[in-house]
C-alpha cells in the first residue's frame, strides 16, 4: 500500500517525509531497512522489517513550496546595519518595513526602535568594584548600532581595551530586556547592544534609566576574552553610571 503525503511550505520536504517514515512505524517491528527511490518527480521510502513486513511512502515533488523569504522594504538602509537586516529575514516574517524609527510587521503592527541612547549623543560611563574599574564609552549612530569602546583596569595588575560595533537584536521587539536596580531593587527597562565575534568572544551593552536613581543612564556589560582578566557578568560587577 501506498500512502501519498502532500507537505506544503517545509523547506525539506524530503527530511520531513523520512522523519514521517521512521515515527510511523511499529516500534515492535524490530530492526528495519529503509530504501530511498527516486523516479522523475517522485520520491519513495520502502521500508522493509524482520518479519518480511513492508511499507512504502511517497510524495510528487511538484507539490514541493519552498517557504519565502522574508519581503524587507528600506525607506533609508544607512539607518540600520547589515547585521540587524540580515538578521530579520531569519524571523519568520511574511513583510518588514523599516522606515525612520518604525518597523512595521506585515503592514498591521507598528513598533519603534528603542529611545535609548540618543543618536549622536556620546555618553562615558564608569564604575568600580575593589581594585576593578571599568568605563565605558558609547555613540549611536543610528537605530541600531553603536560605536564603543570598553577600558577595564585592574589596578597595579593588568588593563584591557576594546573598541567595536554593537548592533541591537533583530528580534528586539519580541520581548522588553530589564535590569535590576542594586541600589533600590527596582528593575528598568534597557536596550541590549551586541558584539559577537570569533573564538566565542562576546560582548552586551546594556543601557537604561532608573528614575530613582536620578537622569543618569545605566549601563550593564556581559563581556569575556579580556586578556588576562575575568569575565564580566550581571552579577559580578554593579551598573556603571554617566559622568
Amino acid at each position: 500500500m501506498i500512502n501519498h503525503l502532500v507537505i506544503m511550505k517545509a523547506k525539506n520536504i524530503f527530511a520531513i517525509l523520512f522523519i514521517l517514515v521512521l515515527s510511523g512505524c511499529d516500534s515492535s517491528s524490530g530492526d528495519k531497512k529503509i530504501t530511498i527511490i527516486n523516479s522523475g518527480t517522485t520520491k519513495m521510502a520502502v521500508v522493509d522489517d524482520v518479519n518480511g513486513n513492508r511499507k512504502e511512502y511517497s510524495y510528487d515533488s511538484n507539490y514541493e513550496i519552498e517557504k519565502k523569504e522574508t519581503e524587507i522594504s528600506i525607506k533609508n538602509k544607512s539607518d540600520y546595519s547589515e547585521k540587524f537586516i540580515e538578521g530579520l529575514k531569519k524571523l519568520g516574517e511574511e513583510k518588514i518595513t523599516l522606515s525612520d524609527n518604525l518597523l512595521i510587521l506585515n503592514d498591521r503592527d507598528t513598533i519603534y526602535f528603542p529611545e535609548t541612547p540618543k543618536i549622536n549623543r556620546r555618553i562615558t560611563l564608569t564604575g568600580k568594584k575593589d581594585n576593578l574599574a571599568i568605563a565605558v564609552t558609547v555613540k549611536r549612530f543610528n537605530y541600531t548600532t553603536i560605536d564603543y569602546k570598553i577600558e577595564i583596569t585592574e589596578f597595579g595588575k593588568s588593563n584591557h581595551t576594546q573598541k567595536g560595533k554593537a548592533d541591537i537584536a533583530s528580534g528586539f521587539y519580541l520581548g522588553d530586556e530589564s535590569d535590576e536596580s542594586e541600589k533600590t531593587g527596582v528593575s528598568y527597562f534597557v536596550t541590549e547592544f551586541s558584539d559577537l565575534r570569533e573564538s566565542d568572544c562576546y560582548t552586551y551593552i546594556r543601557l537604561g534609566y532608573e528614575k530613582e536613581t536620578g537622569p543618569y543612564l545605566l549601563g550593564k556589560i556581559i563581556k569575556n576574552c579580556n586578556g588576562k582578566l575575568s569575565d564580566i557578568d550581571l552579577d559580578n560587577f554593579p551598573a556603571l553610571l554617566e559622568k
